[in-house]
């Protein structure tokens, strides 16, 4: 009792009389003091100001790059093969791949844990291919716009056995044009699997147009930007309401060209770093 009767006294006499924060102990390296502070004499922790060392005491970033090469490129140069992983979520029905690169992650062993808060995330960029024509899959479209839509984008038409070329779709898209003004009278499906459909003037129910149009064709363009292009099929459909048709075109199965194109992209990945590589999500140290 007596003992700490004089350490109270010692500390309230120290409280009274010293007014300057008292340095305890810090740690081997300097970076990390432990102070007390009067004039209550709490013991605070304070670390060194970063900004003002002549180097950081390690690396931290959070980078974005625009591109698989320097992804790539930035791994290689800041990261190693053994504390370094590289994440891919990929939602092919949802349109959304994104890579994410860790490289100062956990090592394999106890003894080896890591901040985990140097990082470098990648998120391929769409073509502008891809982009117009899943924008407007299963949009409706009158007959002058879908017309319209198919001239602008006539260079990704694919020339594939058993689908039209680009001149028909041409051809077909000029007779849209032509005939948008007239009432639509009927249709007939042909063997081919196309549909052959008449138009007739409102005043004039003798005065037939006949134009052919086709169930399905095909598309080719990149995925990605600067990537490899890829062929993708699409549906063409048509409603009839008042006598006028309106269109429409349903792509086939797109997540699986996006899943073949992402597999592209993963093992030029894979290849050219040597990272070991996770599907999920790496959540953020908190």
């Amino acid at each position: 009792m007596e003992l700490e009767q004089d350490l109270s006294n010692i500390a309230a006499t120290l409280a009274k009389e010293m007014k300057a924060p008292i340095e305890i102990i810090s740690e081997s390296g300097g970076n990390i003091k432990r102070v007390a502070l009067p004039p209550g004499w709490t013991l605070v922790e304070k670390d060194d100001d970063a900004k003002l060392l002549n180097a950081p005491r390690r690396k931290i970033a959070k980078v974005k790059m625009h591109d698989a090469e320097s992804f790539i490129d930035y791994m290689k140069r800041h990261g190693s093969l053994t504390d370094s992983t590289i994440w891919c979520i990929a939602d092919y029905k949802a349109g959304k791949v994104g890579f994410t690169g860790i490289l100062n992650d956990h090592g394999e062993e106890e003894s080896q844990p890591a901040f985990r808060d140097h990082r470098a995330t990648f998120a391929p960029e769409f073509s502008e291919e891809w982009t117009r024509w899943t924008g407007k899959n299963k949009q409706l479209f009158n007959q002058a716009d879908f017309a319209a839509f198919i001239e602008d984008n006539l260079k990704d038409i694919a020339s594939v056995e058993g689908s039209p070329t680009g001149a028909q779709m041409l051809e077909m898209a000029l007779t849209f044009e032509a005939n948008q003004d007239m009432k639509f009278k009927s249709a007939l499906r042909l063997q081919n699997g196309g549909v052959q459909m008449s138009f007739t003037q409102d005043d004039d129910a003798q005065t037939l147009q006949k134009m052919q149009v086709f169930d399905r064709f095909s598309i080719g363009f990149p995925v990605f930007w600067n990537g490899d292009a890829y062929r993708v099929d699409a549906r063409l459909r048509y409603r009839v309401r008042e006598g006028k048709l309106t269109f429409w075109f349903e792509l086939i199965r797109q997540d699986k060209v996006l899943e073949a194109a992402t597999q592209t992209l993963i093992a030029v990945i894979r290849n050219q770093t040597g990272n070991p590589f996770f599907f999920g999500e790496p959540f953020h140290q908190q």
